[in-house]
């Protein structure tokens, strides 16, 4: 009996906390959404709750965009790059050559964060010319999650699924000088920038690097979905 009691008291507190919770967050929109019907001189007591709440919800966009935009430290809506390079493995007398490949990731001002993997043998890419890698021709980066910035910090979500099961990672890291370190990570929220209760926190040690010579051009899928077309060229490292 007591084991049943503790269960029924551990979800009333579950349940009170989630309700906690969803009521902060609606009274703080209430609060937004009031004080952005005053900007406009409109009484928020004498319209209902819908009546402008398009409009409220567009200018919530806006300021988002505007606040990644203005952002001193990220390019958003530029490429970054990072490189990870394969292992030589052997198989009884097969050799397969490690391979070296390149990543371009765009954050863009909607908050999302875009990126394509290619190997730098890729028929997209020309021969290493004093350095140099040219686009033959446009690649696609494609949506593959969300971000949030603060000053120099930067905390990303990717979302991953099997037949089985869905997750987000979640890797967190500064920028400086126009090179995002990125140190640390962990499983999260759907869509919350928040760690797993149960997860733990791995460290991590890559770059990706803003390169100024690749030219993008933002785009919408059919499913709505942000990606981009680059074209330019870019260092290799």
């Amino acid at each position: 009996m007591l084991k049943i009691n503790n269960k029924i008291i551990l979800s009333a507190l579950l349940l009170f906390f989630i309700n906690c919770g969803v009521s902060n967050t609606s009274k703080d929109n209430k609060i937004a959404y009031a004080k952005y019907l005053e900007s406009r001189n409109i009484d928020p007591i004498k319209v209902n709750d819908l009546d402008y709440y398009d409009d409220f919800f567009e200018f919530k966009k806006e300021q988002k965009k505007q606040t990644l935009i203005k952002n001193p430290f990220l390019k958003v809506n530029q490429v970054y790059i990072y490189y990870s390079q394969t292992e030589t493995q052997t198989f009884g007398t097969f050799i397969e050559e490690g391979k070296q490949s390149v990543t371009f990731v765009i954050y863009s001002d909607e908050g999302r964060f875009c990126l394509s993997t290619f190997d730098l043998s890729s028929k997209f890419f020309s021969a290493p010319e004093n350095g140099i890698i040219k686009l033959i021709k446009p690649v696609s980066v494609e949506d593959f999650g969300g971000f949030e910035i603060t000053n120099d910090f930067i905390k990303t979500s990717k979302r991953n699924k099997t037949p089985f099961k869905e997750w987000y990672d979640h890797v967190n890291g500064s920028i400086k000088n126009n090179v995002i370190y990125f140190t640390e990570g962990y499983i999260g929220k759907e869509y919350k920038f928040e760690k797993k209760w149960y997860a733990v926190k791995k460290k991590f040690d890559f770059k990706e690097v803003y390169q100024p010579n690749l030219k993008t051009e933002k785009f919408k899928d059919s499913y709505g979905l942000t990606y981009f077309r680059v074209t330019g060229e870019f260092y290799l490292e």
